[in-house]
């Protein structure tokens, strides 16, 4: 199969490398190789790759930034698909934003602001791309991205192509139904407001990070999802376990719900911390904790 795997993909045009260390695709930094870590660039290659892949039943994976994921130790037994050329560009028209999925969420944060539009200045310093934002539905507290969102463009596992409008798209909580599709495209729908306005927000969104998050630091944003009603964050720091520790792999300082990868540390230590923490919030307040960032084996 692995021959077929070159000689059937290298034709598309796409970017294949094999044996790709994940740990550079991450924002962590931690993973094992990659079997094949296929870089494609328009619609006809995510189509052929796609066929290719269901057609020979090879296990794939799609990553954004590469924020909120955790691959093992042992990397990935199959493709890691990653949006690059096309599914960076994007389009303003009045007041709806057309961009591919693989369009940073922070930039386009910053360049709608610039624009006069008003709606996703609240995500300004989400880690990630749009697409990958979409499928978590990510957010601030009572806000997330779907709020904003119309419509999307996704290719389904097979290769086909649909477009999914408001009516067929369902959220909930740090979650979408759009687990069996890739999204290539999303249409944002966006208000005319003050640029001063806006960037206002924005800086205060920015700064508002800095003061409560280990910015700068190896982490894959919040680990854990917050109860109903409570925040993970405050129920860690409560058991005092900040600075907390196995290997190089530590409980922020700043931020008790972000885990931090100080050097080298590796997926094994990050599950025991993650283990660890849920069993010691079990235990002091009887609610299981949900990781929110996604473990990848």
């Amino acid at each position: 199969m692995d021959k077929n795997i070159l000689s059937e993909l290298s034709p598309t045009g796409c970017n294949i490398k094999q044996n790709e260390p994940l740990s550079k695709h991450t924002t962590l930094g931690i993973g094992g190789n990659a079997d094949y870590f296929v870089e494609i660039f328009n619609e006809q290659q995510l189509i052929q790759v796609l066929k290719f892949i269901y057609n020979n039943k090879i296990k794939f994976y799609i990553i954004g930034g590469g924020s909120n994921i955790l691959f093992s130790d042992e990397g990935f037994r199959g493709i890691i698909i990653k949006l690059c050329g096309d599914f960076c560009k994007y389009e303003i028209q009045e007041n709806q934003i057309i961009c591919g999925s693989a369009v940073n969420l922070s930039f386009l944060s910053k360049m709608t602001a610039d624009r006069e539009l008003s709606g996703l200045e609240y995500f300004v310093g989400i880690p990630g791309t749009v697409g990958g934002a979409i499928y978590g539905n990510a957010g601030i507290k009572n806000l997330s991205v779907s709020s904003v969102l119309d419509k999307v463009e996704v290719v389904n596992f097979t290769g086909k192509k649909e477009i999914l409008t408001k009516k067929d798209l369902k959220f909930e909580y740090r979650k979408s139904n759009l687990q069996q599709c890739i999204i290539i495209r999303a249409f944002f729908i966006l208000k005319k407001t003050n640029k001063n306005d806006i960037l206002k927000v924005i800086l205060q969104e920015i700064n508002k990070r800095k003061i409560s998050q280990p910015i700068g630091t190896k982490n894959a944003g919040c680990v854990f999802k917050n109860p109903k009603d409570d925040s993970a964050g405050r129920l860690i720091d409560s058991l005092n376990l900040k600075n907390y520790s196995i290997g190089d792999i530590k409980v922020s300082n700043i931020h008790a719900n972000f885990i931090i990868n100080e050097s080298n540390g590796s997926a094994k230590d990050m599950l025991n911390l993650i283990e660890f923490i849920r069993n010691e919030v079990r235990k002091k307040y009887d609610i299981n904790l949900e990781t929110e960032i996604k473990i990848i084996k």
